[in-house]
């Protein structure tokens, strides 16, 4: 996505701009202070955006509704056709001439830092006075003094600064189970953005885990709406709580699931489908008041996302009630003519954009062309004045809602402390996170003391272990990556995982290759090999055969061959195809776990923290696996596309055909035992079911358990999964302790879109007799 935002710093120049302290004195062209309603911060929203929308022209309103990345504020103006672009690189300064095209000739009205976008000082105060200096010129030299919106992906964490502490990517988020934990992080991570300005942002991702080859598979949650929604519902409060930042529900609709697992493909995708298994995910997030949504990039049954109404007006304005402003992805509208062609020319493809429900425009560069095609729609009747400025009262009242005309400068001076804060909230995630699939005969927790030998790809590296959108757009990297250039420098700190075990355990040896891994066991008492993929994101992570790659293979069964035994520590966005670890005595999923990953896999491993990690998606079998579910030819070893919880019933036979993961969706072993009983169900009232069930500690330790709640039709007009998860809770008790769990959910996460094949009418709840389940129980109820 937006890969190409590269700018860095402003040059000191005759123009008058001073970078001290992110003081801008104003040149001699300055725009006098405006007068009007719409600037009396005690006034209603409302009446300041219609106050401001009356005193606007055609143009300004235009402007907008287009976002351009931070390179079209470098270099100089082509005198060609006005544009101002990126020719030298990522650390091209901003330039006044650019500026003044941008921000005052053209009204430009936001600005995104794309992937790789950094200032030179990547630190909070660099990115406070970035912004400042920019603000500062938007609102001293324009007419009405609007000021500029700032975007930004701050996707576990704010990722850029490289000093800040990043959070689980939202894979590994969701495999705590703990939405309190996605609302801290997505506190911790508003406050990092109001501290620096750049408080649009492009978070969170509410697609579903669909597709174990598609390279952005660790930006969702979950496989199962339910849980998604619950984790993006919380993110987003916790982003917006103090009205300081704006979420963005990105991407809509149904972008996780395309034809090959690629990014930005096509996606062919039953309505029935996309609208009772992937809108409610999103629904999740919305329903929670999130700011904004992001267009999906690819197209849906044959039509872009971008340019369909069905998608952006009917589902999500009319169906999901979203009231806030739908921006496009990264170039989209463009793309409409030049790769998809279902336009002519940029104007039509403009027109086609705005007419389906796109607010504004990441175009990303070409702000020329955007006035002059929309000023053009408009003179040939494609466009109407009232779509323009039904779209313009969202994006100014975004702002309004935002503070930026009341209070649009930050405090440089603040923002390194906001930004590196919140490292204590980022462990407790990573903990909560980490995922214990395997414990053959008791070997976890290790003994204080253990002589340890620390080896693998993973076991000393920051950059595997975050994963993409740290610090840069594919993950830290230098010179040579396939990518780009990135801040290899700016290695965030933190603790990896060989740091957090020789902190816990200082008889720890780390081998750094198999030889000497090999030699150093000999005097071991167990070996800890850290293995999983490198950091990647979008396009250069889709992988048709997701799997330890055969080196890493081959390293642990060299230490298998030892007789010694073996923890494999998997650090990866997604489950992957594990070879002899898959008989390895201790197993831990540990994602793409934050900054502090290193600190909580030591924590697990020595049983400081026992752990509650569940997997948020299934983790499918492999091809020599006795009766996997594996297609022999399918693109991937790890079996058919998508193989989830919510298969529906068929009518095949044969081994594998069914759900048969390696392990399946919820699973995740702990140090102590439970049990649950006297599951009871209140029948649905306020069209509400209650679930209660006691869980019991029955073993030597204190532990948390998730207790999913999932439900069972047992005759329905429209198929439906033979389980639906319908809510969740944790309970955390002491060894021998007891406690009554009550779980609350809407009858509404049972609707299903009703009719025959060709359905597409609104979801609605069928009445009649359903199941709760909880483990193997099950108690009936029924919604009239």
């Amino acid at each position: 996505m937006r890969m190409r935002g590269l700018s860095r710093t402003l040059r000191l120049s005759g123009a008058g701009l001073c970078l001290a302290g992110a003081v801008v004195v104003a040149p001699s062209g300055a725009v006098a202070a405006p007068q009007g309603d719409y600037l009396n911060p005690n006034a209603p929203v409302s009446f300041r955006v219609a106050d401001l929308l009356r005193r606007m022209t055609l143009a300004e309103k235009i402007g907008q509704m287009d976002q351009i990345v931070t390179g079209s504020l470098r270099d100089t103006a082509d005198p060609a056709d006005g544009m101002c672009r990126n020719t030298g690189g990522n650390k091209d300064p901003l330039q006044p001439s650019c500026l003044e095209n941008v921000l005052v000739r053209n009204f430009t009205g936001s600005i995104l830092a794309g992937g790789t976008d950094n200032p030179v000082s990547n630190t909070g105060h660099g990115w406070a006075e970035w912004y400042n200096t920019i603000q500062h010129y938007a609102i001293d030299h324009t007419r009405l003094h609007i000021p500029v919106i700032f975007g930004v992906d701050a996707v576990h964490g704010f990722g850029h600064p490289f000093e800040a502490p990043l959070f689980p990517q939202s894979i590994g988020m969701g495999a705590t189970w703990d939405p309190t934990v996605a609302r801290i992080a997505g506190a911790a991570t508003s406050r990092s953005l109001a501290a620096t300005g750049w408080t649009w942002d492009f978070a969170p991702v509410q697609d579903l885990y669909r597709d174990n080859r598609w390279g952005r598979a660790y930006e969702t949650w979950s496989e199962q709406p339910a849980l998604s929604a619950a984790m993006g519902g919380e993110f987003v409060t916790g982003l917006q709580a103090t009205g300081q930042a704006a979420a963005t529900v990105k991407h809509f609709a149904g972008y996780s699931e395309s034809i090959n697992g690629h990014d930005r493909v096509e996606a062919q995708l039953p309505i029935r489908y996309l609208q009772d298994v992937f809108l409610p995910s999103y629904a999740g997030a919305i329903d929670a008041h999130a700011a904004a949504v992001m267009a999906d990039s690819g197209s849906v049954n044959n039509i872009p996302a971008t340019a369909s109404h069905f998608l952006l007006t009917t589902e999500l304005r009319e169906r999901l009630g979203f009231q806030g402003v739908v921006i496009s992805d990264y170039g989209d509208v463009p793309a409409l003519a030049a790769n998809y062609h279902v336009a002519a020319d940029f104007a039509g493809a403009i027109a086609k954009a705005v007419n389906a429900g796109v607010d504004m425009s990441m175009t990303p560069s070409d702000f020329v062309g955007w006035n002059t095609g929309l000023a053009q729609d408009v003179q040939r009747g494609l466009v109407s004045v009232d779509r323009i400025d039904q779209s313009v009262r969202r994006i100014l009242r975004l702002k309004f809602q935002l503070g930026l005309f009341d209070h649009p400068y930050v405090d440089a001076g603040k923002a390194d402390a906001t930004v590196t804060a919140g490292r204590d909230a980022a462990l407790t995630a990573a903990q909560e996170s980490i995922t214990l699939l395997r414990n053959e005969n008791n070997v976890l927790p290790l003994k204080p003391g253990a002589k340890l030998v620390v080896t693998g790809p993973s076991a000393d590296s920051m950059t595997n272990q975050l994963g993409g959108w740290s610090v840069s757009w594919q993950g830290v990297f230098g010179a040579g990556h396939v990518c780009c250039v990135g801040p290899a420098d700016q290695i965030p700190p933190g603790t990896t995982v060989l740091k957090g075990l020789q902190a816990a355990d200082s008889a720890t040896t780390y081998a750094p290759d198999q030889a000497s891994a090999v030699a150093a066991a000999r005097d071991a008492d167990a070996i800890v090999v850290a293995v999983g993929e490198k950091a990647y994101a979008e396009g250069l992570g889709d992988n048709p055969a997701p799997a330890l790659p055969a080196d890493q293979k081959a390293l642990i069964s060299a230490l298998q061959a030892t007789g010694k035994p073996v923890v494999v520590v998997v650090v990866a966005g997604r489950p992957l195809g594990l070879g002899p670890a898959r008989t390895a005595p201790g197993l831990l999923m540990a994602y793409q776990g934050s900054t502090e990953a290193g600190t909580a896999v030591a924590d697990v491993l020595f049983g400081k923290v026992n752990p509650s990690g569940r997997l948020p998606v299934s983790w499918p079998s492999e091809a020599d696996t006795p009766g996997a579910d594996f297609c022999g030819t399918c693109p991937s070893p790890l079996g058919d596309q998508p193989k989830v919880l919510d298969q529906l019933p068929d009518t095949a036979g044969g081994a594998g055909h069914n759900y048969n993961p390696l392990y399946p969706f919820g699973f995740g072993l702990s140090y102590t035992t439970f049990t649950t009983t006297n599951l009871t169900v209140t029948n649905p009232v306020r069209r509400t079911v209650t679930v209660s069930v006691t869980v019991t500690n029955t073993g030597t330790r204190a532990g948390t358990q998730v207790v999913p709640v999932y439900v069972h039709q047992p005759v329905s007009d429209v198929l439906v999964p033979p389980q639906r998860l319908a809510a969740f809770t944790r309970v955390t008790l002491n060894p021998g302790e007891s406690r009554t769990a009550q779980v609350s959910f809407p009858t509404s996460v049972l609707a299903v879109t009703p009719g025959d094949v060709d359905g597409t009418a609104r979801p609605d709840v069928e009445p009649g007799a359903y199941q709760a389940q909880v483990d193997a129980m099950t108690a009936g109820f029924a919604i009239r």
